[in-house]
């Protein structure tokens, strides 16, 4: 047995930041909540009346209820928005694990919903369109901005160990003991080590009986609150009789993970009956992220529909008067979780396949009808998968659905092709705005393209749809299609 006290720790007096330290981790959480609810009621009030300064000269006195009940419904959503996506961890607020993407698409999720409840119940009919888009911009830098400024403090109290709520004797084994660090103690259980006991690399019940005895001693002598193990898991009778040995003090015990049980303990527990069970693989997005992109899908493909209407209507005579056939092709895809839909487009070719073969569309290809090359070209004949995606069979951004031939193909060459099925499929999507689209004549162009799709799916974030949907419009723009 062996005392690694760190002389330093022995100094730590035992009411050190009583007050202070209890605010920090016990508080904590609702501190940032409160803290991020006045930046979002503050964000709206100042938003609308810069708003209404800027195009009306001045602010009616009875707006001001309007902006303050718009910023609360917003701040509640938000609460409940960040909560579920674990923005209230202590390692996330201090910078630790950053996750800007998941803030800000989270709040792009607050602003739909809150439009969504504004424009469709018309409970806020005296509220202007422009002060919501004003409030959604300075609410989201001020959320940003917020976070910004507590990293550095916080940072620097878990440098310090004044986030530690309460104060331990971590007794273990060499192996287990090298990996526990004082920071992260302080990071990720809110301890703060007073006395370190080594055990002996062997099994000796004189020896463990001798180590508990010297750390029940320094824990009193400390004022610890509580005793932390750190040994190997596999260990489990010795774990078992270290336990039995330190019944003898009132205080509680703690087992910290070992190299193995910490890789799985990373893993989300799921209590889908009496035993809880971890998820070794887990869906791209959560519910709530599943629910944001499907809210903003349905609002942006229905204002798209209405927006392209007369176009869709032109281009549906144009066909028409083109050539013989449907306005519109039909082909079955593979969407979310290889369930099959059917695919619309704005027919651009004599023929119609969808069967076992199917030849891959190419430049001056001799099946283009007379206006073909113009609707694929300006990607105009994509535009009636808006209706793919209201009704929910397709995303406005995801993996580009293929033939199911070519499913088929691809799917027995590349062993990560069937992973692009786990999220819907999408009208354009990372792979289409970094040029990957077309025929893939070469293995290595599918290879590529799946590639992306895969960042795409792993990376997913309201941000990342966002600037794929932008630089679409680009390309579109530009002539180059996606």
């Amino acid at each position: 047995m062996t005392d690694l006290s760190d002389a330093r720790l022995a100094k730590v007096p035992v009411n050190f930041g009583a007050f202070s330290v209890a605010f920090a981790f016990a508080s904590l959480e609702a501190f940032a909540v409160a803290f991020e609810m006045i930046i979002v009621v503050l964000s709206s009030i100042i938003g609308g009346a810069a708003y209404h300064l800027f195009y009306y000269h001045t602010v009616y006195s009875n707006s001001f209820e309007g902006f303050l009940g718009i910023g609360v419904l917003a701040a509640i959503l938000h609460m409940f928005v960040a909560k579920s996506q674990g923005l209230y961890n202590a390692q996330v607020l201090a910078g630790l694990d950053r996750r800007w993407s998941s803030l800000l698409g989270g709040w792009l999720l607050v602003v739909l919903l809150m439009t969504l409840i504004i424009f469709l119940l018309k409970v806020g009919s005296g509220v202007s369109r422009g002060s919501v888009i004003s409030f959604g911009l300075i609410g989201g830098l001020g959320l940003v901005a917020g976070r910004m400024l507590l990293q550095a403090p916080l940072q620097r109290a878990i440098d310090r160990g004044m986030l530690a709520t309460r104060r331990a004797v971590v007794v273990g084994m060499a192996d287990e003991l090298s990996r526990v660090r004082q920071s992260n103690l302080l990071r990720d259980f809110g301890l703060s080590e007073v006395r370190r006991i080594q055990l002996s690399g062997q099994s000796d019940d004189e020896g463990d009986r001798a180590a508990v005895a010297s750390a029940i001693r320094a824990a009193r002598e400390c004022g610890a609150d509580e005793i932390v193990l750190a040994m190997p898991w596999q260990q489990e009778p010795r774990i078992q009789f270290v336990c039995d040995q330190l019944r003898a003090s009132p205080l509680p015990v703690r087992l910290l993970p070992d190299r193995t049980a910490e890789r799985f303990l990373a893993l989300r527990m799921v209590a889908s009956g009496p035993i809880p069970t971890l998820e070794m693989q887990r869906s791209p997005l959560t519910s709530v992220e599943r629910a944001g992109k499907r809210l903003f899908d349905i609002v942006a493909s229905s204002g798209l529909l209405v927006l392209f209407a007369p176009l869709l209507l032109g281009t549906a005579i144009a066909i028409k008067l083109d050539s013989k056939g449907p306005v519109l092709f039909r082909q079955r895809r593979n969407g979310f979780d290889g369930k099959q839909f059917t695919i619309l487009k704005f027919r651009s070719m004599h023929v119609l396949e969808d069967g076992d073969v199917i030849v891959q569309a190419r430049p001056n290809d001799s099946r283009l009808t007379g206006i073909g090359a113009t609707l694929r070209r300006r990607s105009i004949d994509e535009l009636p998968q808006l209706v793919n995606v209201l009704r929910g069979d397709m995303s406005l951004v995801g993996p580009r659905p293929h033939a199911l031939a070519h499913d088929d193909k691809y799917s027995k060459l590349i062993a990560s092709y069937a992973q692009r099925q786990h999220v819907k499929p999408g009208i354009t999507g990372l792979a289409q705005v970094q040029g990957l689209r077309g025929a893939t004549p070469a293995i290595e162009d599918m290879q590529l393209r799946v590639a992306h799709d895969l960042i795409y799916i792993k990376s997913w974030s309201f941000v990342l749809d966002l600037r794929i949907l932008l630089r679409t419009v680009g390309a579109v723009l530009r002539h180059k299609g996606v």
